[in-house]
């Protein structure tokens, strides 16, 4: 529209101009009043409240609040309920969940009225109740409670149907009923209210009308009206008298007993009957009714208190003021509600109170002492001196909506100026005959700078100054609108990039402006901005003044308190986080008249006091539905009211100048005390602190501070004596664990603070840790003998086990010396074997060729003989030789596919002659489950059979010899030999497996002969192949062995194509040899079987033959003096031999045989050696030298 005009028409016009022509007219403004917006805070079952339907609500002893309600009787802290319900299970619970009615004695105990189950007290412990119902108590007449009141010791309740009773301190009850004709008795015998009043009178409300008792008799008293014995609903003991809620109204009945007339008694007739009557101590009404609460101010007509707009409408049956004016109620639908004492200083208006948009983003104050509201969508209201809101017309809101107001003021003559964002981003001005003028960046005159207007405000010669957002800064005339000053954003005038927060005029009338670049001054005679106070360095959110010399800023870090002297600013505090102003971008600042600083935030309303060095927070703890403030939409008025909008659409009111609640001494008390046992809390009672056992070493107090104006900010500190140097800060928690504590005496001390800094006094908590029973002076005494026994004691187990000591070591000596002696015996028969098994070779050896030439039977007879002897010389050697093995841990098994039943009858071959000699009948089974190839050792089976069946041979000389091979469970193999002979006995049996050791030992030897050495080597086997002997054996009964070895069944083997030994052609052969006895042998028994032998005593000449001739094998004993065998063998092999090579060797160790292999031998044989020794060995290298040239 540019700089054009247009006037407002019908109805529009006539309002606005007329009300800002009356608003600008007044000569003297008034004090803006708060309005009475009650918002209790609420509890509701989220907090842990059993129920929002609540039918009682009173104070103990102590300053806890019970509350009942239609699911239990609840008490509440400040933190939380703690709740009490029926329990099926515990006689001392509740009999029932619907509470009706709650009071509190001189004692401290409480009393609840349980829907038609009685009375019921809960000690002044809080641990059981204890039931009055008529089951139990006679006297009493209904167990429909309704109304109880108390004094002194006697306890007083009222009934439906049953009358009135009287409950004594002795528990006998006694019950009043009225009495046809009698006018001293009761007027009806249901009871509907009790209440004393200072006198001791006893206020009674029935069915049937008001009653007095005197402590003598009844007195029937007539309401005044139409209805004088009507229903009365609550009688409430005052000091200004008795107030009566009847179905008629309400009525007051002075001390001197007359009724007062209340102009507005007809307002509380049935349906909205007052059922509670209370007052704070500002001197104003609450009334509880039938319908909601109703507020009465002094001097003012009862309005409805909308606690809950939306809530449903129920019955207000009790209200409870506390001695500090805090106001206790029902809150239908939400629970239940408290309402501070200072409620009226800090106070939040709604859409429920007449506000018309959604979110204000301006406010200003009016000529009138009232307040204009700006909405986001042009809505303006205003708040006038008497706190009532009065909205514009529909038609001006209307077209005002099409803007987007950003700021507002009202200039000297009434006007107000718009600062709007948007497309437009235009400055209106509404004047007093109804016309809005618009200023646009494209105005051809005057043009606004650009950008939205958040900022305004009025220079005290009554020019407009306002803020374009990166535009700059504008001041205009207020009468012509026209422009008197432009600072643009981005010159060189000091203003920077015009990115501000806040604008204002310091004492002087200078313009200041805060913003990124800190904090700036005006200077119009240089006609530019200069940064003051120097060195700020961040951006402030806002500032004040208090006087001309005391400066005001906030920052993200905090406030900062600055004083001009000597013409320059100087820092004088910051007060931050630890002071309690929080790190947080600010909405607006401002100081009232008494210096203290208003600090709108995200997070609530801060007020620091200088003077006290305190800070208060004003949020949802006030009665605030929201503390989020919107930015630059707060105000101080000159009258001392803050306001400020918040984001949920609320404008919020403080008082400034209402004074805060006197300081009190809020009630500190021991809520419970519990000590951690099997895991598990549990309650300790009060008398028993003084002797906690040794065990309960961790404690868990709870302590409250009933303090309910914010119960979140109360703080809570404790000091342990002994543990803690200082005051240990517990927050807002009230507990502390004292967890590890020593025995002994300890005291805990505790003291708390309210939101206002109130402190309560100091609660000390004594309690004793006993010691544990070893820590007492009889245990002591005990110790002190145990430990004189235990000298005693230490001094004859010291030699006791000196004792044994010496003996161990004896016993190990002799171990040591007879193990060494063992190991010495068994060297000496290994070394022995080695040096016999040489010279063996030429007895076996010659005795075989002498057997293959035409000897005479005497002559064969003796030959045979020498053969034996030898044979059973070389198995001694054998025994000792494996023995020599099983003892250095040498002994390697061959395992491989055998045929076990083969080699079953092949012992039973070579065991059934010698047992037919001595004329013993022999036996030997293999039964059908028996596998016929199994995996194992071969050889070793067979020498612990043939040592096994030659013992039972040799031991039995009459009756019988047998071997049964069979199947365990475990499918092990297990071979039974078992004889007839002479037995054993326990100990014979106990050693019969020792080494060198027979069974009478020399008679044994003498008689049978043997080494000792065959049952020990075969123990050894067997324990080597997994397996274990057992003995079966009782002496005159024989004996049986069984071997049981875990023998796998296998697939028999594919047969190796082997040549036979006597389908050898003649071989040449080299024999390399130097013992000529051997080598005698050796010759003779190979050519026997046809071959042509070339010897030689040592290497070097095995050597030049071997080079000299062909040969087709070559024997090499490995025990050659020089060059040995091996040496030898290598160096053929060097030189290009691949005739076989045969390894002869005495030798008895498992190594000679692998050194053997390596070297490049073919074959290994050990000596005493025979013709079919050799036979054998030639037939299988010459095999193998046949399949390889195939």
């Amino acid at each position: 529209m540019g700089q054009g005009q247009w006037t407002w028409r019908g109805r529009a016009c006539g309002a606005v101009a007329g009300a800002l022509a009356l608003w600008a007219g007044l000569a003297a403004p008034s004090r803006a009043a708060m309005p009475d917006v009650p918002r209790p805070q609420l509890i509701g079952v989220e907090r842990g409240l059993p129920s929002t339907y609540i039918n009682g609500i009173t104070e103990d002893r102590q300053g806890y609040i019970w509350v009942a309600t239609t699911d239990g009787l609840a008490r509440y802290d400040g933190s939380g309920m703690q709740v009490w319900r029926h329990d099926p299970a515990d006689p001392g619970s509740l009999p029932g969940n619907l509470i009706t009615a709650v009071h509190v004695d001189a004692q401290d105990r409480v009393w609840a009225a349980v829907e038609a189950r009685g009375l019921s007290m809960l000690d002044a412990g809080r641990t059981r109740f204890r039931h009055y119902r008529m089951a139990d108590a006679p006297a009493m007449g209904s167990d429909d409670v309704f109304a109880i009141a108390s004094r002194g010791d006697a306890l007083w309740f009222g009934t439906y149907g049953g009358g009135l009773h009287r409950l004594s301190a002795d528990g006998s009850i006694e019950r009043f009923m009225p009495r046809e004709g009698d006018p001293a008795s009761l007027p009806s015998e249901t009871i509907t209210s009790l209440a004393f009043d200072k006198r001791g009178v006893l206020w009674i409300g029935s069915l049937a009308g008001l009653a007095a008792w005197d402590g003598a008799r009844f007195e029937r008293i007539d309401l005044p009206g139409e209805s004088p014995r009507g229903l009365v609903y609550s009688v409430t003991a005052r000091d200004d008298g008795v107030w009566v809620g009847a179905a008629s109204g309400v009525y007051l009945r002075t001390p001197d007993g007359h009724w007062r007339d209340l102009p507005w008694a007809p307002m509380f007739a049935k349906p909205n009957a007052v059922l509670s009557v209370v007052d704070d101590r500002q001197g104003h009404l609450w009334l509880g009714t039938q319908r909601s609460i109703w507020h009465v101010a002094p001097g003012r007509v009862p309005v409805p208190a909308a606690l809950a707009p939306h809530g449903p409408t129920r019955l207000v049956q009790e209200l409870h003021a506390q001695a500090n004016g805090g106001l206790w109620m029902p809150v239908a639908g939400r629970g239940l509600g408290y309402l501070r004492p200072d409620w009226r200083t800090a106070i939040q208006l709604s859409r429920e109170n007449g506000l018309t948009s959604s979110l204000y983003l301006g406010m200003v104050p009016s000529a009138d002492g009232g307040l204009w509201l700006m909405g986001e969508r042009g809505e303006l209201d205003h708040l006038d001196a008497d706190g009532l809101l009065h909205p514009t017309d529909e038609d001006i809101r209307a077209a005002l909506s099409d803007w987007r107001p950003t700021a507002i003021v009202e200039d000297r003559r009434g006007r107000l100026w718009l600062g709007t964002a948007g497309v437009h981003a235009s400055l209106l001005r509404i004047d007093g005959e109804g016309r809005m003028r618009e200023w646009s960046p494209a105005s051809r005159n005057d043009p606004t700078l650009g950008g939205a207007i958040p900022l305004m405000t009025l220079a005290a010669d009554g020019s407009l100054w306002m803020v374009s957002s990166g535009g700059g800064v504008q001041q205009r005339d207020t009468d012509s609108g026209r422009v008197l000053t432009d600072i643009h954003a981005g010159g060189d005038n000091g203003l920077g990039g015009g990115d501000l927060e806040a604008i204002g005029f310091d004492g002087d009338g200078l313009l200041w402006v805060a913003g990124d670049d800190g904090l700036m001054q005006w200077d119009p005679v240089r006609e530019r901005f200069k940064a003051l106070p120097d060195r700020i360095g961040e951006r402030v959110y806002g500032f004040d003044f208090n006087g001309p010399d005391e400066l005001w800023l906030q920052r993200l870090s905090g406030l900062s308190h600055y004083r001009r002297e000597g013409g320059s600013w100087r820092l004088r505090a910051d007060v931050g986080s630890a002071q309690g102003i929080p790190a947080v971008e600010g909405m607006g600042l401002h100081v009232d008249a008494r210096g203290r600083v208003w600090l709108a935030t995200a997070r609530g309303l801060y007020r620091w006091d200088p003077v006290r060095g305190q800070v208060r927070r004003f949020g949802l703890a006030d009665g605030l539905t929201s503390q989020q403030f919107v930015d630059h939409s707060t105000v101080l008025t000159g009258e001392g009211m803050f306001a400020g909008a918040v984001e949920d659409g609320g404008v919020v009111l403080v008082d400034t100048r209402a004074e805060d609640p006197e300081p009190s001494r809020p009630p500190l008390h021991w809520d419970r005390i519990e000590v951690r046992r099997d895991g598990e809390w549990a309650p300790v009672a009060a008398d028993r602190l003084a002797g906690l056992p040794s065990s309960d070493r961790e404690l868990r107090v709870r302590f409250r501070l009933l303090a309910y104006e914010n119960p979140d900010a109360n703080r809570y500190f404790t000091r342990l004596d002994g543990y803690d140097r200082d005051w240990v800060a517990q927050g807002a928690q009230g507990e502390r664990i004292l967890a590890g504590l020593a025995a002994g005496e300890h005291v805990l001390r505790v003291r708390g603070e309210d939101a206002a800094g109130n402190a309560s006094g100091e609660k000390l908590l004594r309690f004793t840790i006993l010691p544990p029973w070893w820590h007492t002076p009889p245990a002591w005494a005990g110790f002190a003998g145990l430990l004189a026994l235990l000298a005693w004691w230490s001094t004859d187990l010291y030699r006791a086990r000196l004792r044994q000591k010496h003996s161990r070591e004896r016993i190990e000596h002799e171990r040591e010396v007879a193990q060494q002696a063992s190991l010495a015996k068994t060297r000496f028969l290994a070394t022995l074997g080695h040096e016999v098994r040489t010279p063996m070779t030429g007895v076996l050896g010659m005795s075989e060729l002498l057997l293959d030439t035409g000897l005479d039977e005497r002559q064969r007879a003796y030959t045979e003989a020498i053969r034996s002897a030898g044979e059973h010389l070389l198995r001694l050697v054998n025994d000792a030789l494996d023995l020599s093995r099983i003892e250095s841990g040498k002994l390697e098994l061959e395992p491989a596919p055998f045929d076990l039943h083969a080699l079953v009858h092949e012992v039973a071959a070579l065991s059934e002659p010698m047992a037919l000699r001595k004329g013993l009948a022999f036996s030997a089974v293999v039964t059908a489950d028996v596998p016929a190839w199994v995996h194992g050792d071969r050889k070793r089976v067979c020498q612990i059979l043939l040592n096994l069946l030659g013992n039972a041979i040799k031991f039995t000389d009459v009756g019988r010899v047998g071997l049964r091979v069979d199947l365990t469970d475990e499918s092990a193999i297990c071979f039974h030999v078992d004889d007839t002979g002479p037995g054993l006995n326990r100990e014979q049996t106990a050693r019969l497996f020792r080494r060198f050791e027979q069974a009478e030992g020399v008679r044994t030897s003498a008689r049978y002969g043997g080494s000792g050495l065959g049952l020990a080597i075969c123990q050894e086997l067997t324990v080597a192949m997994s397996g274990h002997i057992e003995v079966d054996s009782e002496p005159g009964r024989g004996a049986r062995f069984d071997v049981i070895l875990p023998l796998p069944a296998c697939e028999a083997p594919a047969a190796p194509d082997m040549p036979r030994p006597d389908t050898l052609p003649p071989l040449r052969i080299l024999l390399v040899e130097d013992d000529p006895t051997v080598a005698e042998v050796m010759a003779g028994l190979l050519r026997a079987q046809g071959h042509r032998v070339v010897h030689v005593g040592h290497a070097l000449a095995g050597l030049s033959e071997a080079a000299a001739a062909p040969f087709d094998v070559a024997l090499l004993d490995l025990d050659l003096p020089g060059l040995d065998g091996l040496a030898l063998a290598r160096q053929l092999r060097q030189q290009g031999a691949r005739m076989p090579l045969v390894a002869i060797t005495a030798r008895a160790d498992a190594e000679a045989e692998v050194e053997s292999m390596e070297a490049g031998f073919d074959q290994f044989l050990r000596k005493p050696l025979t013709g079919r020794m050799l036979a054998g060995a030639l037939s299988r290298v010459l095999g193998n030298e046949r399949r390889d040239l195939q």
